[in-house]
């Protein structure tokens, strides 16, 4: 069988030492040369594509998986990227910024029991189908408006970012509303909000 270079991605060591043990003692056949990253912003759009399969796991720190929700946008801006994606999450948050973003990826819930996460990861090693991140065209985003947007889910201000990119605080400002009109949204503060309760605003 083909090699599968498999990337495990996750700030929680313990889910990436488990994840690793779990391929390389259940999947052998496969011919798997496995990678794993657990530092913090490990998912970027360059190292992911270097893979067949990326295992990304997000998590309650809402700051680690607006990285991961950026750099699957960039996957897609940027690169055409035939990797094997599944997301794990455990922040129903995680579900809505994708939902908002218009971001087609497969997602796992990391409750999900043993055998159908077995299950799953028997299917990405034994399918030949690019992961296959797809956008609604309605919401994609330009790259400029795109990192305006994730600067400002990181809680940098509108002076930050003008100054960080070399601009005038009003071309940040119109790409900010430019890029809520493509996402539908009223206020930023919306993406903060899982059903219950809003985390904070913007």
């Amino acid at each position: 069988m083909s090699k599968n270079n498999i990337l495990v991605i996750s700030e929680c060591k313990y889910s990436n030492i488990g994840m690793s043990r779990l391929l390389k003692e259940h999947y052998g056949a496969y011919n798997i040369r496995l990678f794993s990253d657990f530092k913090q912003g490990g998912a970027k759009a360059e190292r992911i594509i270097k893979h067949d399969i990326a295992l990304i796991f997000t998590s309650h720190n809402l700051e680690q998986s607006v990285n991961v929700i950026e750099s699957l946008v960039l996957l897609h801006q940027q690169y055409s990227a035939k990797t094997r994606i599944l997301v794990f999450y455990d922040d129903e948050r995680v579900v809505k910024l994708l939902s908002i973003m218009g971001i087609s990826v497969e997602l796992v819930s990391s409750r999900i029991s043993l055998y159908s996460l077995q299950e799953k990861i028997q299917r990405l090693l034994e399918s030949y189908e690019p992961g296959g991140i797809k956008v609604q065209k309605t919401r994609e985003l330009s790259p400029a408006e795109s990192d305006v947007l994730f600067n400002l889910l990181r809680g940098d201000s509108i002076l930050h970012i003008a100054e960080k990119r070399g601009t005038h605080p009003k071309t940040i400002f119109s790409q900010k509303y430019s890029a809520m009109r493509k996402l539908r949204l009223n206020s930023m503060s919306t993406i903060f909000v899982a059903g219950k309760q809003p985390l904070r605003s913007i």
